[in-house]
């Protein structure tokens, strides 16, 4: 066998193992163990490759190293070109089994000159499947709860208080309006994204939920990096370790900005209708406006028509409400309906009174 010539190309330390040292890590390792030569031809392979590959060694040295690789997995090719440019070679791949199953292998490889000098590989892989299988359910799962998190307005985060590093979820992180790098990774970082005026409250709130190892919740406004204010809840908890030492910090956050203008548009109608009964505005819209069609709109539907007003495209809204630029036309096609107008600058005019002096560049989302 290839594994007892190639003994005597080790240094004299390590021969004085002797060879059947060699032999027996080579034939009891847990993972497998190829040797092959340039054009691909496998000269053998030790019992766990064989586990691994689902066929007898025979088997295996006809097959080949081409017979093994899954053709239609690309990363096979960019290992090989790596093991060109440097002799050794690395990475995580599929390989195709006796019975037609294919299985993730991470493989490591190096090439050597044998006895005679002639080029050979060591191969050494590792069946990963399942490793590898439930790495892609729990990016599938982040990706899901990255979207639940879109929907709610909400985010998430942890403090690990030793090490003083705050990791925000990409929810927290759309509230914010930051890319991951734009984020500090610190209690400290992570205050500067709270209103100034709000911000001992926080740090008190925190720091008596840390001493006490309790739950806390608290509302105050978030400054998101374009400048705008946020109204956000936050709930969290406090771990301790083994000790009952605090060592995290973790939290819910969700943004509740469209819930209190509703709840303030809902108090301001009703101080209205108190000081002239028989009219009650609906919420989101000024008292005294012109309703239209008379159905109310929203707080989010007012938002929208006040920044088409300020000359914002579909787009644009979308990306400072961190919304889909479908919602945004979903709304606009609401908001003309509900004030019976025919375009965004007749619903501008009704709603809010100010009158737009060229409708022609309202027809972007004229009807959705």
């Amino acid at each position: 066998m290839l594994i007892d010539r190639e003994v005597g190309q080790l240094d004299s330390g390590a021969q004085e193992l002797g060879p059947e040292a060699y032999r027996a890590m080579y034939d009891f390792s847990p993972d497998g163990v190829l040797f092959t030569a340039p054009d691909g031809r496998i000269l053998a392979a030790n019992p766990a490759a064989c586990e691994i590959l689902g066929m007898p060694e025979t088997q295996v040295r006809t097959r080949g190293r081409q017979g093994l690789a899954d053709p239609d997995d690309a990363r096979w090719t960019a290992m090989l070109a790596e093991r060109e440019r440097t002799g050794r070679m690395s990475g995580i791949a599929r390989i195709i089994r006796g019975d037609g199953t294919r299985i993730e292998v991470e493989v490591s490889s190096r090439t050597f000159l044998d006895a005679v000098r002639r080029p050979r590989s060591c191969v050494v892989m590792r069946d990963v499947t399942g490793r590898v299988s439930l790495e892609r359910e729990l990016e599938e799962s982040r990706a899901r709860l990255s979207e639940a998190e879109q929907v709610a307005r909400m985010g998430s985060w942890e403090w690990d208080l030793a090490a003083d590093r705050m990791l925000p979820s990409d929810g927290l992180l759309r509230i914010y309006g930051l890319a991951r790098r734009e984020f500090e990774p610190t209690f400290e970082g992570a205050l500067r994204r709270v209103y100034p005026d709000d911000r001992e409250r926080v740090r008190t709130t925190l720091g008596r939920a840390i001493e006490r190892r309790a739950s806390f919740e608290l509302e105050y406004r978030a400054v998101r990096s374009d400048g705008r204010v946020r109204i956000v809840e936050n709930r969290g908890d406090v771990v301790v370790d083994d000790a009952g030492t605090p060592s995290r910090v973790v939290g819910v956050v969700q943004d509740v900005t469209e819930a209190r203008l509703s709840r303030e548009a809902l108090k301001s109608a009703a101080t209205d209708t108190e000081l002239h009964p028989g009219r009650l505005p609906g919420p989101g819209l000024p008292a005294g406006a012109n309703w239209g069609a008379g159905a109310p709109l929203s707080a989010r539907q007012l938002e929208i028509l006040r920044l088409i007003a300020g000359g914002l495209t579909n787009a644009a809204i979308a990306h400072r409400l961190f919304i889909t630029e479908g919602t945004v036309k979903w709304h606009v096609r609401q908001i003309l309906a509900k004030t019976g107008s025919a375009n965004r600058a007749e619903a501008i005019a009704r709603v809010l009174g100010e009158r737009q002096p060229d409708p022609s560049g309202f027809r972007e989302t004229d009807g959705g």
